[in-house]
């Protein structure tokens, strides 16, 4: 009994004595004052060896501080005979294609990125300047798509081929003349086996492009480069190549699908999400000339993994001479992109923005203008003037304002993922 009083005295005087035994509740109510901020303790004596398993490593910073990037992606960009018409100023003797841009051209500057289909060649004069069926646009037309502010564009489509071998090369030669980074068409082997990669402030997107054909133009004997064909094995290698490259995301433009029909077809829908099971996260659909539905669509990759992607089946003409039967209609996807601290890369969210080509005649010259629908409506309604649309112009884009949403958002082959 006398040892036991003894230790205890020991104990208490021993405690008085060191500085690390404060009360539980002394602690408690210090650290309540800000139960998010660590504060540090200026009485905690240092880590010892003993002790250094019981406490955390430090926090380092990321090495991915969180990114956005908003990606605004367009159908078919075509130059019918019509159009070079309406742009040709004989004073000047030069092609105006600014004349059709005017009311998106803010929409695109706020981007980070612009990509579209380039569904013509630039063949040079000395091919003559035509339209359908045989396409060969001025060069003109690859720096005022820069000017725009296209980021890049994709080259593979059924038109692709018009003026043949001849047509592809110097296709390309104006667009990096112009400084306009694309894809779908290529030089050499070597260009081709380099998937795009468009990169900003740490992010990446690989952009490729395909198409289902050449309208039957042969693609020269031994030349398989100058044009990708949709193919699943072709597709499998690019994506896994854009992959070991760096790319956060990987979009995938399709030339598919059957003209004017405003739904996909059965190999659309398989084309798609056969892309999607590669790894593919965004699926730009383009050639039937009219706005498609689009889904989120999950799919098992090869390993076993579930994986979600976008597919927009058709993003129909962004700028054409077609009219009626909705060929005058477009859409822009709008996307926000995104990238976390653990660099981890998704969509965060997707926007389809109706748009329509005016036509319009005036001093007997042909006009044509893209207006985004539902920006333009609302101006009208704060009083903004637009000389050059008509009432009939402004009561079709009214009814595109109010049916566009329930036909882009069809259920195609499943249900929408939230």
């Amino acid at each position: 009994m006398k040892r036991t009083w003894k230790w205890a005295l020991l104990l208490v005087i021993a405690c008085t004595s060191l500085v690390g035994c404060a009360a539980p509740v002394a602690q408690a109510d210090k650290t309540s004052q800000a139960p998010n901020v660590k504060v540090p303790d200026p009485e905690t004596p240092p880590q010892t060896a003993t002790n250094q398993q019981e406490t955390q490593p430090p926090t380092l910073p990321s090495r991915f501080p969180e990114q956005r990037i908003s990606l605004l992606a367009v159908g078919d960009i075509m130059m019918h005979q019509e159009q070079l018409d309406a742009v040709w100023d004989p004073a000047t003797k030069s092609y105006d294609f600014k004349r059709f841009f005017p009311n998106v051209i803010p929409m695109f500057r706020e981007a980070d990125w612009v990509i579209g289909n380039l569904e013509t060649t630039m063949s040079g004069s000395e091919a003559k300047y035509s339209g359908y069926p045989m396409f060969n646009s001025p060069e003109s037309l690859a720096h005022t798509l820069k000017e725009i502010g296209f980021t890049a564009v994709t080259t593979a489509n059924n038109h692709s081929m018009d003026r043949k071998e001849r047509g592809v090369l110097q296709t390309i030669k104006y667009l990096d003349e112009a400084g306009l980074p694309h894809t779908g068409t290529f030089a050499n082997p070597e260009d081709r086996d380099e998937p795009l990669l468009l990169s900003k402030d740490g992010f990446t997107l690989a952009l490729l492009s395909y198409t289902y054909g050449t309208n039957g133009i042969a693609i020269p004997e031994g030349k398989p480069y100058l044009i990708n064909l949709i193919s699943p094995e072709l597709m499998k290698k690019d994506i896994a190549r854009a992959r070991e490259k760096g790319a956060d995301l990987v979009a995938v433009a399709l030339h598919f699908g059957n003209e004017y029909q405003r739904m996909p077809s059965p190999e659309q829908i398989k084309t798609a999400e056969q892309a999607l099971t590669f790894g593919a996260d965004i699926i730009l659909g383009a050639h039937p000339h009219v706005v498609q539905p689009y889904e989120w669509k999950t799919v098992t990759l090869e390993d076993g993994r579930q994986h979600k992607g976008l597919i927009t089946y058709s993003l129909g003409n962004f700028i054409s001479a077609q009219r009626w039967d909705y060929k005058d209609v477009g859409a822009i996807l709008k996307l926000v992109l995104y990238k976390n601290e653990s660099g981890e890369a998704s969509i965060e969210s997707a926007e389809m923005i109706p748009t329509y080509v005016h036509f319009y005649r005036k001093n007997n010259k042909r006009n044509y203008v893209i207006y985004p629908v539902s920006e333009t409506l609302e101006k009208l309604k704060q009083g903004q003037k637009y000389p050059t649309l008509t009432k009939e112009a402004i009561q079709y884009m009214t009814q595109l304002q109010h049916e566009m949403p329930a036909h882009i958002n069809k259920v195609v082959s499943q249900k929408k993922a939230s």
